[in-house]
């Protein structure tokens, strides 16, 4: 009789898969990376959208660069999707965004319902077609906060949590939900108990005017622990005329002030052209 793969022998527990999140913050924190067989639940500020996509990117790097060069499955039922991120993430890591969009693959939920249904029924098949180690779920319990969170709700969060826990250990891949803290205690993951149990690892993200925490709160095998970065300064072009609108006014006020402190003589004191030969020849 074959045993069920939803054990393993002690000595595959202690082979241990990761990921590299394509931040060195977020790796440094998580001891290496994201852990295929487990589930990462991230919570607090929206700021972690950009730390979702870095990952989705970060998945196609090869094993040789801490990758697992594999394609994403995002199910967003949060529209936090951004193509001209992905690209920016694509080109940091010397990737071609053209072939990293081409293996990031979105399905879209506009409500909770529909959320529970590619969780639920369709999940299964999204993975038999594409290759893919690495599953995000954005705003996984925060849609049905925003419809009005019912005891139907809490028991479709607390049926998607137990079946996406279980999914990733049996297909061995990493999966990484998010939501926004709990409107009673922005310590605790919105979503339930349910949620949080379901999912080993947690990662708590708060922003500051000037850096972005991140605190393990839980992990199967570390303490809890604090990792910080500095924001990254937008990498957007600004317009040239950004600059020469600032120069102008800059200049302008230049020349207003100047001509403030050196004012200009009273037109009945200008030399005419006339006056000013028949000075040079007087000389």
């Amino acid at each position: 009789m074959k045993p069920s793969t939803l054990f393993r022998t002690a000595d595959e527990l202690t082979e241990r898969t990761l990921s590299t999140t394509g931040d060195e913050t977020l790796d440094t924190l998580l001891g290496g990376g994201l852990e295929l067989g487990m589930c990462h639940l991230f919570y607090g500020d929206r700021i972690l959208n950009d730390d979702l996509l870095r990952m989705a990117v970060a998945a196609q790097l090869p094993r040789s660069r801490n990758g697992l060069g594999s394609p994403s499955i995002f199910i967003d039922s949060s529209n936090m999707m951004r193509i001209d991120k992905l690209a920016e993430f694509a080109l940091q890591l010397d990737l071609f965004p053209e072939v990293v969009n081409d293996h990031i693959f979105i399905s879209r939920a506009f409500n909770a319902s529909q959320t529970h249904d590619l969780v639920v029924n369709q999940l299964e098949g999204f993975f038999e077609t594409v290759p893919a180690q690495l599953l995000l779920l954005p705003g996984l319990a925060d849609i049905y906060i925003k419809e009005g969170l019912t005891a139907e709700g809490m028991q479709q969060i607390t049926h998607m949590a137990h079946l996406l826990m279980t999914f990733s250990l049996r297909k061995d891949i990493a999966t990484v939900i998010t939501t926004g803290s709990s409107p009673r205690n922005s310590r605790y993951a919105a979503g339930g108990r349910a949620l949080a149990s379901c999912c080993q690892i947690h990662v708590h993200v708060e922003q500051t005017p000037m850096r972005v925490v991140y605190t393990l709160v839980k992990h199967p095998m570390y303490p809890v622990r604090r990792e910080a970065r500095m924001k990254r300064k937008p990498s957007t072009t600004l317009p040239l005329e950004y600059f020469v609108d600032e120069w102008v006014d800059d200049t302008q006020e230049g020349i207003q002030q100047l001509g403030e402190e050196q004012p200009r003589p009273p037109a009945n004191d200008e030399l005419t052209l006339f006056d000013f030969f028949e000075s040079v020849i007087d000389e």
